[in-house]
């Protein structure tokens, strides 16, 4: 396989072909992997853009949504959870949502997979075009002044992507770099046999255990292991069996891929249409009435996508 040019997640295209943008992208990638690290056994982690990778297969890493540490540390109180799982700061599994409310009732929740990293990059190279897009996805009462205060650098905690909205990741550990840094990772007794002597346990996260172990597990057996040409997080899908609506009958499907696709979404969004004549809150999940967006973020599985073969050097 020649050597691989990183895209964007999702292949979103935001700008024009052609735009700097893209390059951009591409070094902003590169320098977060290095050409080529031991993480465990003979095989290694490399840069697929460095180095020439005889392709194998793809892998799917994936995990659930919601924070694995409020789950350990609320074992018994499931609700405790959720109410601490609405801060953006603790959503540390490379989802994160923001919910609206009618009153005390939750109309719509969006979950979001989007990396501090590409927006960055988006607005060092047009500001006109995040402007737009905040506007369209967010709110048209987004100013230029909002995202550039002072006229300066982009601010990633603005208004608009806090308390007021959502558009990618603010919790301070959900990024790219943490992404691939986790993924480069060398385990750490270096004498593992399988995959549960190497299981990282001192991790809390979900994400970061599942990555570790399945990384760790594919080099030992001495293959090359990578990202693939689209770096990023996804939303793979969702399981909403035996969710109801306030008659008792099974929900229909209430969920809307606004960026990426299918099974590699960036951005979606859960509500009821109005013809249905109620609202997210009004669900029920396992008997209980959805009160928070954690509730649903449990049911959301989250992923990272990468390449399996053989180095050629």
């Amino acid at each position: 396989m020649a050597l691989l040019r990183f895209d964007t997640p999702g292949r979103v295209r935001d700008v024009p072909t052609g735009s700097r943008f893209y390059d951009e992208w591409h070094r902003t990638v590169e320098r977060i992997i290095a050409t080529s690290t031991a993480v465990s056994g003979p095989g290694r982690y490399v840069d697929p853009s460095r180095r020439d990778v005889d392709v194998i297969g793809k892998r799917l890493y994936t995990w659930t949504g919601f924070p694995r540490p409020l789950l350990v540390e609320h074992r018994d109180d499931r609700r405790a959870a959720w109410v601490a799982g609405e801060s953006r700061d603790v959503q540390i599994e490379y989802l994160e949502w923001h919910v609206e409310r009618a009153g005390d009732t939750i109309t719509r929740v969006t979950f979001t997979t989007e990396t501090p990293e590409y927006w960055k990059a988006l607005a060092a190279t047009d500001r006109r075009r995040v402007l737009a897009l905040y506007r369209e996805l967010v709110s048209p009462d987004v100013t230029e002044r909002d995202l550039f205060p002072g006229g300066t650098a982009y601010d990633p905690r603005n208004r608009w992507n806090t308390t007021d909205g959502i558009v990618h990741f603010v919790m301070r550990i959900n990024s790219l770099r943490d992404l691939l840094g986790v993924s480069q990772e060398v385990e750490p007794t270096r004498r593992a046999l399988d995959g549960y002597d190497a299981l990282p346990y001192r991790r809390q996260t979900g994400a970061d255990a599942r990555l570790n172990l399945d990384i760790w597990a594919l080099s030992r057996r001495g293959y090359a292991v990578s990202t693939d040409e689209t770096p990023g997080l996804f939303i793979a899908g969702w399981d909403d069996t035996g969710w109801e609506r306030p008659d008792g009958t099974p929900v229909g499907s209430y969920w809307t891929v606004v960026r990426g696709e299918p099974g590699a979404a960036l951005r979606v969004v859960y509500e009821v249409p109005p013809s249905e004549g109620f609202a997210v809150g009004d669900i029920c999940i396992g008997g209980r009435p959805i009160e928070f967006g954690g509730q649903i973020a449990e049911h959301v599985t989250v992923s990272a996508h990468g390449l399996v073969g053989r180095s050629r050097r």
